[in-house]
Protein backbone atom coordinates (compact mmCIF):
# COMPACT_ATOMS: atom_id res chain seq x y z
CA UNK A 1 0.00 0.00 0.00
CA UNK A 2 1.56 3.31 -0.92
CA UNK A 3 2.74 6.25 1.50
CA UNK A 4 2.32 8.67 -0.68
CA UNK A 5 2.12 11.98 0.90
CA UNK A 6 -1.08 14.07 -0.98
CA UNK A 7 -2.51 17.96 -0.66
CA UNK A 8 -4.09 18.33 3.06
CA UNK A 9 -7.66 18.38 2.76
CA UNK A 10 -9.02 21.28 5.11
CA UNK A 11 -8.52 20.94 8.64
CA UNK A 12 -5.42 18.91 8.48
CA UNK A 13 -1.57 19.46 7.75
CA UNK A 14 0.32 19.53 4.52
CA UNK A 15 2.01 15.96 4.83
CA UNK A 16 -0.77 14.11 6.07
CA UNK A 17 -1.67 10.91 4.86
CA UNK A 18 -5.35 10.41 3.72
CA UNK A 19 -7.58 7.64 4.94
CA UNK A 20 -9.26 8.44 0.57
CA UNK A 21 -5.38 7.97 -0.68
CA UNK A 22 -5.05 4.60 0.77
CA UNK A 23 -8.68 3.21 0.32
CA UNK A 24 -7.67 3.83 -3.68
CA UNK A 25 -4.36 1.71 -3.41
CA UNK A 26 -6.26 -1.17 -1.80
CA UNK A 27 -8.68 -0.68 -4.70
CA UNK A 28 -5.58 -0.87 -7.09
CA UNK A 29 -4.10 -3.77 -5.10
CA UNK A 30 -7.53 -5.74 -5.22
CA UNK A 31 -7.91 -5.25 -8.95
CA UNK A 32 -4.61 -7.13 -9.47
CA UNK A 33 -4.30 -9.77 -6.78
CA UNK A 34 -7.99 -10.99 -7.25
CA UNK A 35 -10.36 -12.33 -9.86
CA UNK A 36 -13.66 -12.28 -7.14
CA UNK A 37 -14.25 -9.39 -4.42
CA UNK A 38 -12.28 -10.40 -1.21
CA UNK A 39 -13.00 -10.22 2.36
CA UNK A 40 -10.82 -7.48 4.01
CA UNK A 41 -10.07 -7.46 7.70
CA UNK A 42 -8.62 -4.05 9.18
CA UNK A 43 -8.25 -2.55 12.34
CA UNK A 44 -7.34 0.62 14.05
CA UNK A 45 -6.21 3.08 11.28
CA UNK A 46 -6.35 -0.04 8.68
CA UNK A 47 -10.48 0.01 9.33
CA UNK A 48 -11.11 3.59 8.84
CA UNK A 49 -9.24 3.04 5.67
CA UNK A 50 -11.47 -0.12 5.23
CA UNK A 51 -14.69 1.81 5.82
CA UNK A 52 -13.73 4.04 3.28
CA UNK A 53 -12.91 1.23 0.37
CA UNK A 54 -16.40 0.14 1.52
CA UNK A 55 -18.41 3.50 1.25
CA UNK A 56 -16.40 4.50 -2.03
CA UNK A 57 -16.28 0.69 -3.86
CA UNK A 58 -18.33 -1.78 -2.29
CA UNK A 59 -19.15 -3.89 -5.15
CA UNK A 60 -14.89 -5.10 -4.84
CA UNK A 61 -15.72 -6.49 -1.43
CA UNK A 62 -17.68 -9.38 -0.07
CA UNK A 63 -16.99 -8.76 3.17
CA UNK A 64 -15.34 -5.94 5.39
CA UNK A 65 -14.85 -6.76 9.35
CA UNK A 66 -12.96 -3.48 11.14
CA UNK A 67 -11.97 -4.02 14.65
CA UNK A 68 -12.25 -0.91 16.74
CA UNK A 69 -11.92 2.08 14.04
CA UNK A 70 -11.30 5.03 15.88
CA UNK A 71 -13.89 7.44 14.06
CA UNK A 72 -13.81 10.34 16.64
CA UNK A 73 -16.78 11.73 14.29
CA UNK A 74 -19.24 9.39 15.61
CA UNK A 75 -19.03 9.94 19.13
CA UNK A 76 -21.00 12.79 20.90
CA UNK A 77 -17.74 13.73 22.84
CA UNK A 78 -15.42 14.05 19.60
CA UNK A 79 -14.49 17.81 20.33
CA UNK A 80 -12.35 16.51 22.95
CA UNK A 81 -11.44 13.39 21.88
CA UNK A 82 -9.80 15.57 19.56
CA UNK A 83 -8.03 17.73 21.73
CA UNK A 84 -6.80 15.00 23.34
CA UNK A 85 -5.30 13.39 20.21
CA UNK A 86 -4.08 16.93 18.92
CA UNK A 87 -1.91 17.22 22.39
CA UNK A 88 -0.18 14.09 21.59
CA UNK A 89 0.63 15.23 18.06
CA UNK A 90 2.04 18.82 19.64
CA UNK A 91 4.16 16.10 22.17
CA UNK A 92 5.36 14.38 19.84
CA UNK A 93 7.02 17.38 17.69
CA UNK A 94 7.67 19.20 20.77
CA UNK A 95 8.77 16.66 23.61
CA UNK A 96 9.54 13.40 22.48
CA UNK A 97 8.00 10.01 21.68
CA UNK A 98 8.02 9.13 25.19
CA UNK A 99 5.84 12.01 26.56
CA UNK A 100 3.31 11.59 23.13
CA UNK A 101 3.19 7.74 23.69
CA UNK A 102 2.45 8.39 27.67
CA UNK A 103 -0.40 10.91 26.38
CA UNK A 104 -1.61 8.29 23.50
CA UNK A 105 -2.53 5.29 26.39
CA UNK A 106 -3.72 7.75 28.43
CA UNK A 107 -5.82 9.38 25.81
CA UNK A 108 -7.02 5.58 24.40
CA UNK A 109 -7.60 3.83 27.82
CA UNK A 110 -9.91 6.52 28.99
CA UNK A 111 -12.77 4.39 31.05
CA UNK A 112 -16.19 6.28 29.94
CA UNK A 113 -19.32 5.09 31.15
CA UNK A 114 -21.44 3.18 28.74
CA UNK A 115 -24.47 4.53 28.37
CA UNK A 116 -25.81 2.57 25.03
CA UNK A 117 -24.41 -1.04 23.93
CA UNK A 118 -25.38 -2.03 20.24
CA UNK A 119 -26.26 -5.92 20.46
CA UNK A 120 -23.63 -7.97 21.16
CA UNK A 121 -22.41 -11.18 19.47
CA UNK A 122 -19.29 -13.37 20.45
CA UNK A 123 -18.75 -15.98 17.53
CA UNK A 124 -16.69 -19.09 17.74
CA UNK A 125 -16.23 -20.54 21.07
CA UNK A 126 -13.16 -18.20 22.59
CA UNK A 127 -15.43 -17.10 25.21
CA UNK A 128 -16.01 -19.89 27.20
CA UNK A 129 -13.53 -19.87 29.96
CA UNK A 130 -11.48 -16.73 28.52
CA UNK A 131 -11.70 -15.10 31.99
CA UNK A 132 -9.13 -17.71 33.10
CA UNK A 133 -6.89 -17.07 30.10
CA UNK A 134 -3.55 -15.35 29.32
CA UNK A 135 -2.06 -12.92 26.20
CA UNK A 136 0.09 -15.37 23.83
CA UNK A 137 3.46 -15.02 24.17
CA UNK A 138 5.05 -13.07 21.06
CA UNK A 139 6.40 -15.23 18.39
CA UNK A 140 10.15 -13.92 17.06
CA UNK A 141 7.73 -12.88 13.78
CA UNK A 142 5.90 -10.75 16.18
CA UNK A 143 9.10 -9.33 18.05
CA UNK A 144 9.94 -8.50 14.64
CA UNK A 145 7.04 -6.76 13.17
CA UNK A 146 6.48 -4.62 16.65
CA UNK A 147 10.07 -3.33 16.42
CA UNK A 148 8.96 -2.17 12.91
CA UNK A 149 5.91 -0.44 14.03
CA UNK A 150 8.04 1.12 17.35
CA UNK A 151 10.65 2.77 14.06
CA UNK A 152 6.96 4.12 12.07
CA UNK A 153 6.05 5.44 15.55
CA UNK A 154 6.90 9.24 15.06
CA UNK A 155 4.97 8.74 11.27
CA UNK A 156 1.96 7.56 13.18
CA UNK A 157 1.56 9.77 15.47
CA UNK A 158 2.66 13.29 13.68
CA UNK A 159 0.63 12.45 10.18
CA UNK A 160 -1.96 9.17 10.33
CA UNK A 161 -3.39 9.90 13.92
CA UNK A 162 -4.92 13.30 13.47
CA UNK A 163 -6.56 12.58 10.06
CA UNK A 164 -7.72 8.78 10.44
CA UNK A 165 -9.74 9.66 13.46
CA UNK A 166 -11.01 12.70 12.57
CA UNK A 167 -12.13 11.09 9.35
CA UNK A 168 -15.67 11.76 8.35
CA UNK A 169 -17.43 8.36 8.22
CA UNK A 170 -19.91 8.04 5.41
CA UNK A 171 -22.52 5.93 6.98
CA UNK A 172 -25.61 6.52 4.35
CA UNK A 173 -22.89 5.32 1.59
CA UNK A 174 -22.10 2.25 3.92
CA UNK A 175 -25.64 1.51 5.00
CA UNK A 176 -26.18 1.02 0.91
CA UNK A 177 -24.02 -1.63 0.67
CA UNK A 178 -25.83 -4.13 1.77
CA UNK A 179 -24.69 -6.94 4.72
CA UNK A 180 -20.98 -6.31 3.89
CA UNK A 181 -19.93 -5.03 7.15
CA UNK A 182 -18.94 -6.96 10.46
CA UNK A 183 -17.64 -3.58 12.94
CA UNK A 184 -16.03 -5.19 16.13
CA UNK A 185 -14.41 -4.55 19.13
CA UNK A 186 -12.26 -6.59 21.72
CA UNK A 187 -13.87 -7.44 24.87
CA UNK A 188 -10.50 -5.74 26.23
CA UNK A 189 -11.42 -2.47 25.73
CA UNK A 190 -15.26 -1.76 27.43
CA UNK A 191 -15.50 1.30 27.91
CA UNK A 192 -11.87 2.86 26.56
CA UNK A 193 -12.35 5.14 22.96
CA UNK A 194 -11.77 2.42 20.30
CA UNK A 195 -14.56 0.28 21.75
CA UNK A 196 -16.91 3.54 22.18
CA UNK A 197 -16.02 3.85 18.55
CA UNK A 198 -16.55 0.79 17.09
CA UNK A 199 -19.62 0.35 19.26
CA UNK A 200 -21.40 3.88 17.79
CA UNK A 201 -20.55 2.36 13.91
CA UNK A 202 -22.90 -0.87 14.99
CA UNK A 203 -25.79 1.44 16.44
CA UNK A 204 -25.81 4.15 13.48
CA UNK A 205 -26.02 0.93 11.02
CA UNK A 206 -27.77 -0.74 13.28
CA UNK A 207 -25.63 -4.08 13.63
CA UNK A 208 -24.48 -5.96 15.81
CA UNK A 209 -21.00 -5.48 17.76
CA UNK A 210 -18.56 -8.82 17.13
CA UNK A 211 -16.35 -9.26 20.49
CA UNK A 212 -13.38 -10.38 19.91
CA UNK A 213 -10.88 -11.74 22.85
CA UNK A 214 -8.67 -8.91 23.87
CA UNK A 215 -8.39 -5.29 23.27
CA UNK A 216 -7.35 -3.07 20.78
CA UNK A 217 -4.57 -4.91 19.85
CA UNK A 218 -6.04 -8.28 19.82
CA UNK A 219 -4.73 -10.12 16.93
CA UNK A 220 -1.14 -9.58 18.52
CA UNK A 221 -2.39 -10.57 21.84
CA UNK A 222 -4.26 -12.92 21.30
CA UNK A 223 -3.87 -14.53 17.76
CA UNK A 224 -5.40 -17.79 17.68
CA UNK A 225 -7.97 -17.22 20.21
CA UNK A 226 -8.76 -13.51 17.82
CA UNK A 227 -8.69 -16.06 14.51
CA UNK A 228 -11.33 -18.47 16.30
CA UNK A 229 -13.40 -15.84 16.37
CA UNK A 230 -12.85 -13.91 13.16
CA UNK A 231 -13.27 -17.36 11.10
CA UNK A 232 -16.57 -17.60 12.95
CA UNK A 233 -17.67 -14.10 11.77
CA UNK A 234 -16.31 -14.95 8.06
CA UNK A 235 -18.18 -18.59 8.09
CA UNK A 236 -21.72 -16.53 9.42
CA UNK A 237 -21.36 -18.53 12.85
Amino acid sequence: MSSRLVSAPPGTERGDLNPKVYAEDTLTLIEALFDEPPTVFGFSAGAITTLELLARHPEHLRRAVVHEPPALGLLPDAGRHRDALEAVRTAARTQGMAEAARLMTEAMTALEPASHFPDLRHPGDWLGGYAETVPEPPTPELLELLSLLGELQPLFLEHILIPFATHEIDLAAIGAAGGRLAPAAGIGSRGYLPYRAAAALATGLKLPLNEFPGGHLGPIERPAQFARGLSAVLEGR
